[in-house]
């Protein structure tokens, strides 16, 4: 309801809504996807002022660049796709928000330290799974974790090792055949 998602061709049309610009490149993230729409409705009603970011998986820097639209402090990307780091920061460019933004390459593990207080992992379900070993880490307390990019027959998977770390269901999407969850 307060995003909208344009390529940079289209950068001047005039809207209400907060402009992400995008210039997507061969990464994903170009907020047609229904993950990605998921997640961005759910950031709406949890990124507040001076929160900090952690995107995970970064793509495009969609999900980063729309959560320091929404007024975070600051987000950081990571990404183990160099392509994608570079996209990224070329979107953070074009949206004005290189000062608030960062983006890695590399492993979480090996490259990012700190707390945060959103986390957004819209990946498929197995690198999900994977990342709730050990994400909790990184999250400060009372922290959301927003995950999407799980077809809906993995649905169960995603729950139960979220479960299995600890992790609480908030609130649940489904949109086509995609679910998105934010834990606590």
């Amino acid at each position: 309801e307060r995003i909208v998602v344009l390529p940079y061709w289209l950068a001047e049309e005039p809207t209400h809504r907060l402009k992400v610009i995008l210039d997507p490149g061969p990464t994903f993230g170009t907020g047609a996807h229904p993950s990605t729409q998921m997640v961005m409705e759910v950031m709406e009603t949890v990124v507040k002022p001076g929160f900090h970011c952690l995107d995970l998986g970064s793509g495009s820097g969609i999900l980063s660049i729309a959560a320091v639209l929404l007024g975070a402090e600051s987000a950081v990307g990571v990404d183990i796709d160099a392509q994608s780091v570079k996209t990224a920061r070329e979107n953070a460019e074009l949206n004005s928000q290189s000062g608030k933004t960062e983006y890695i390459g590399g492993d979480l593990a090996d490259k990012v330290s700190g707390k945060f207080n959103v986390g957004c992992a819209n990946s498929v379900a197995d690198v999900v799974i994977r990342l709730l070993e050990s994400v909790r880490d990184y999250m400060a307390e009372n922290a959301v974790l927003l995950v999407s990019g799980i077809i809906d027959a993995r649905e169960q998977d995603v729950l139960l090792a979220a479960e299995k770390h600890g992790f609480t269901v908030k609130e649940k999407q489904y949109k086509d055949n995609w679910c998105a969850f934010a834990l606590i």
